[in-house]
């Protein structure tokens, strides 16, 4: 992982060459944000921990970019589009209730 630094948004850098299930890739998620032990798996989780917050040592604004996953297998790539909708169903649900967003999101880079 790599955090820089443009302006206050910080970008974490995930290489996902090596992934070859959902947990490998949950794990790197939760090192790259510095998530509590004990995170759990899945969109739920980390939409409670990335966007309504107040767990990790990565607080926002920040961007998630993971690269390398052309050929990671069918089940972590729908792990990854789950964690993806997840954040932004929560960026959206917090703008509801709270009328403020939180500038967290995931990216897929080429």
């Amino acid at each position: 992982m790599n955090a820089n630094k443009k302006g206050s948004m910080k970008f974490l850098d995930l290489d996902a060459t090596g992934w070859r299930t959902p947990g490998d890739f949950y794990d790197a998620l939760c090192r790259a944000i510095g998530a509590p032990e004990g995170h759990g798996a899945g969109g739920d989780a980390f939409n409670d921990s990335m966007v309504w917050g107040g767990m990790n040592s990565v607080e926002p604004p920040y961007t998630v970019r993971i690269s390398g996953t052309a050929k990671l297998p069918a089940d972590v790539k729908a792990a990854i589009a789950e964690v993806i909708q997840s954040i932004k169903d929560g960026r959206r649900d917090h703008i509801a209730r709270k009328a403020s967003d939180v500038d967290v999101s995931i990216e897929l880079l080429p």
